[in-house]
C-alpha cells in the first residue's frame, strides 16, 4: 500500500473544476506543447503538499485558479487535500483544507473552507505514508537532530526539468540551503537502515546512561570519606548551628557523635510552614489603597467646606450691601405723597431728568427688606453646614492617622516573618545538604550494593551500544545501497550511455552516481553529455523507488519526471510530438528512455505510479496507453473558456 494520486483538480472563481485522473500503479504521460502548463503539475502537488510557497508561475494559472487539489489514494482509502491559491503579490496562503475517507467525493468551491494548517497537514501525510518517530544524530553534534518527515520524503519523488538534467544536483532541490544536509541525514531512514526498533533500543540507551550516571555520582558521594578531624562532618555541625537546628551549647568530640547529631537532626527536624508570608503583600496593598480612598475621601470634603465657606463670605457681603441700601431708601419715610416726577420733592425745584417716584422707592425697600430677611435666615443654615464638614473631616483625619499606623505595625511585622522565613529558607537547605551526606556515608555494605548497581549498568550500555554500533549501521546502509546499486546497472543496460555495463552505485555522501569503471570511479559531474545526466538520473530515482516499494519504506508511491526527453528532443524541435525527424540515434535514445520507465513501472506495479511530463508523443501502443492527457492546440490544463469570453 502506498501514497499515489488519484487526480489533480483545479477551481477556477465561479466553482468550475479541470480535473486531471491518474491511473494508479503504472506509468502515466502528459504529452504536449510548451507553455500548456505541464510542468506546473510538479509545483501544484508540491503546494498542496505543504510547500512554504507556491511556486507556481504568473500567468493564466494563478489568475485563474482559485484553489488547486489533489486527490490521492492510500489503499482502499482517500485523502483530499486543496489549498488556496495566494492573492496576487502573495508568495502562499495559510487556508488548508484536508477530507479523509474510503470514497471522497469532490467537494464544491464553496465547501472548501480552511479546517487545518499547513504544519498540521504535513504530519498527517506523514503519519499517512507511515513515517514513525525517529531522529538522526549527527556524529559530534555538529548540528541539532533532524527527525525525517513527509517533506523529506517528497525529494525523492520529484525530477523536475531543473533536476532531470543537471549534472551537479541529483536529488530535487539539492542545491538549496540546508536541504543537501536533510536528504544526507534522512536518507538511511527512508533506506530502512535504522527503523522504529533502532529508535527504541536508542531510547533505551539514553535513559541508562542518566541511570549510569546517578549511580556513578553516588559512588563516588559514597567514597569520599572524612579523615580523622572530619571536616564535612564538623563544617555541617557549626551551619547547622548557625542557623538554629543544633543548639549551641552541643560539642561533640568523635566523628560517630558528630555523626549521631546530624542524623537526629535529619530524622527530627521540622520546619514550619505556617511562618511563610503568603498574603502580605495583598495586606499591605490593601491598606495603602483604603489610605489613598481616605484622601480622596478628606479631599472632597475639603473642597466642600471651600465652598461653604466662600458662599458665607459672599452671604455676608451681600447683607452688608443691603443694609446700607434700605438706610438709604428709608429716607423716603420723609416725603408725603408723590409729586411731579420732575421736580425735587424736597426743594421744589425742577429736576432735568425724571426721578423715581416715592411710591416705587417704597415698593424697593420693601423688596430689599424681604430679601434681607431670607440671608439673615440662612445665615444659621450654613454655619451648621460648615461645622458639620469640619467635624466630618477630623473624623477622616483620625482615619488616616490610624490607617497610617496600621500601615506601619504591618510593615514591622511583615520585616519580622521575612527574617524568620530566611532563616527557615537557611535551615532548609542546610537540612538537605546532612541528610545528602548522611545518605552519602560510607558503609561497606552501601558501597558494594552501588558498585554492583554500577557494573550492572555499565554492561546494559555496553550491550545497548553494541546493538546500536553505528559501523553495524552504516554496514547495513552499504548493503542496502548495493542492492540499489545493483538495480541501477541492471537499468543501465536498457539505454546506451556512457559507461554502459559499469558497475553503478549512489553515493549517499557527495548525493550523486557513481560509475565503477576500470580506470576509477566517475562521479556524475564528470560524465559528458545531457543524455548521461537525464539517464542516470531517471535509473537512480527508478532503483530507489524499485528499494523503497521492496521493504514497504514509507516514501510515497509517484515519481514525478518531467522532461525526460530534452537532451533529444527539446522544444524548439517539437512538431506534434512526433520524433520523426530526429536522428535515428535520438529516436532510439528516446524510445529507450521511455521504455524503461514503462518497463519499471510494470516490475514495481502496483505500488509505484511514474508520472512524465514531456513534448514526445511516440506512436508506440504502450505509450499511447500510458498517455492520459493530450495538450496541443485548445487543450490546455487552464480551458480557454476559464480566461476567455467570461
Amino acid at each position: 500500500m502506498s501514497l499515489q494520486i488519484s487526480k489533480i483538480v483545479l477551481y477556477n472563481r465561479l466553482g468550475e473544476l479541470r480535473e486531471l485522473s491518474f491511473a494508479l500503479g503504472r506509468l502515466n504521460i502528459i504529452t504536449g506543447a510548451s507553455k500548456t502548463g505541464k510542468s506546473a503539475i510538479v509545483d501544484i502537488v508540491d503546494y498542496c503538499t505543504g510547500r512554504g510557497e507556491c511556486l507556481v508561475a504568473d500567468g493564466k494559472i494563478r489568475d485563474n485558479v482559485a484553489w488547486y487539489g489533489v486527490l490521492f489514494q492510500m489503499g482502499e482509502g482517500q485523502i483530499f487535500v486543496a489549498r488556496r491559491n495566494p492573492a496576487v503579490g502573495e508568495k502562499t496562503n495559510p487556508d488548508v483544507y484536508l477530507e479523509r475517507g474510503s470514497s471522497i467525493t469532490l467537494p464544491a468551491l464553496n465547501d472548501l473552507v480552511k479546517n487545518t494548517t499547513v504544519d498540521a497537514l504535513e504530519k498527517f501525510l506523514g503519519a499517512a505514508i507511515g513515517i514513525s518517530e525517529n531522529e538522526h544524530r549527527p556524529t559530534g553534534f555538529t548540528r541539532p537532530p533532524l527527525e525525517a518527515n513527509f517533506r523529506h520524503a517528497l525529494l525523492f519523488c520529484i525530477q523536475d526539468q531543473n533536476d532531470i538534467d543537471s549534472k551537479q544536483r541529483l536529488f530535487h532541490r539539492q542545491g538549496e540551503d540546508f536541504i543537501s544536509t536533510a536528504i544526507k541525514d534522512t536518507l538511511p531512514y527512508f533506506l530502512g537502515a535504522f527503523d522504529e526498533e533502532h529508535l527504541l533500543k536508542q531510547s533505551h540507551l539514553d535513559q541508562a546512561k542518566r541511570e549510569l550516571r546517578i549511580l556513578e555520582r553516588q559512588v563516588r558521594d559514597s567514597e569520599v570519606v572524612d579523615n580523622n578531624t572530619f571536616p564535612r562532618a564538623r563544617a555541617l555541625m557549626d551551619e547547622a548551628k548557625g542557623v538554629g537546628l543544633i543548639d549551641d551549647r552541643t560539642t561533640t568530640t568523635t566523628y560517630e557523635a558528630t555523626l549521631e547529631a546530624l542524623t537526629r537532626v535529619a530524622t527530627h527536624s521540622t520546619l514550619r510552614d505556617e511562618m511563610v508570608i503568603a498574603d502580605e503583600n495583598e495586606i499591605l496593598a490593601s491598606l495603602r489603597a483604603e489610605r489613598q480612598g481616605l484622601r480622596n475621601e478628606l479631599e472632597q470634603v475639603n473642597a466642600e467646606i471651600r465652598s461653604t465657606r466662600n458662599f458665607t463670605t459672599e452671604s455676608n457681603g451681600y447683607e452688608r450691601e443691603a443694609k446700607e441700601q434700605r438706610a438709604r431708601l428709608s429716607s423716603v419715610g420723609l416725603v408725603h405723597g408723590d409729586g411731579p416726577n420732575t421736580e425735587c420733592p424736597v426743594c421744589k425745584s425742577h429736576l432735568p431728568q425724571p426721578m423715581p417716584t416715592a411710591t416705587q422707592i417704597n415698593q424697593a425697600l420693601q423688596t430689599l427688606s424681604l430679601q434681607l430677611q431670607t440671608v439673615e435666615a440662612e445665615n444659621p443654615r450654613l454655619l451648621q453646614r460648615l461645622a458639620s464638614l469640619e467635624r466630618e473631616a477630623a473624623l477622616i483625619q483620625e482615619r488616616l492617622q490610624e490607617n497610617q499606623q496600621r500601615i506601619a505595625t504591618r510593615v514591622r511585622e511583615n520585616e519580622m516573618l521575612k527574617s524568620q522565613q530566611d532563616t527557615y529558607v537557611l535551615q532548609a537547605r542546610t537540612l538537605g545538604k546532612i541528610t545528602q551526606y548522611i545518605e552519602s556515608v560510607n558503609t561497606s555494605e552501601m558501597s558494594a550494593s552501588l558498585r554492583t548497581q554500577v557494573e550492572l549498568a555499565r554492561s546494559r550500555v555496553a550491550v545497548l551500544e553494541q546493538e546500536l554500533d553505528p559501523e553495524a549501521v552504516r554496514e547495513r546502509l552499504d548493503t542496502f545501497l548495493n542492492f540499489i546499486g545493483r538495480y541501477m546497472t541492471d537499468y543501465s543496460d536498457r539505454l546506451d550511455l556512457e559507461h554502459r555495463g559499469s558497475q553503478l552505485r549512489l553515493d549517499i555522501r557527495s548525493l550523486t552516481v557513481i560509475a565503477d569503471t576500470l580506470n576509477g570511479p566517475v562521479p556524475l559531474f564528470r560524465m559528458g553529455s545531457g543524455e548521461n545526466w537525464v539517464g542516470y538520473h531517471v535509473l537512480a530515482h527508478l532503483a530507489l523507488h524499485k528499494w523503497f516499494r521492496q521493504k514497504n519504506r514509507p516514501v510515497p508511491g509517484f515519481l514525478f519526471l518531467d522532461q525526460p526527453s530534452q537532451a533529444h528532443y527539446p522544444p524548439e524541435k517539437d512538431a506534434e510530438g512526433a520524433i520523426d525527424a530526429l536522428t535515428n540515434e535520438d529516436q532510439t535514445a528516446v524510445t529507450e528512455l521511455f521504455q524503461l520507465m514503462h518497463d519499471a513501472a510494470l516490475e514495481i506495479a502496483p505500488n509505484l505510479q511514474v508520472i512524465v511530463m514531456d513534448h514526445a508523443d511516440l506512436k508506440r501502443d504502450w505509450f499511447a496507453q500510458a498517455v492520459t492527457e493530450r495538450w496541443r492546440g485548445n487543450s490546455k490544463l487552464i480551458p480557454e473558456s476559464w480566461y476567455q469570453g467570461g
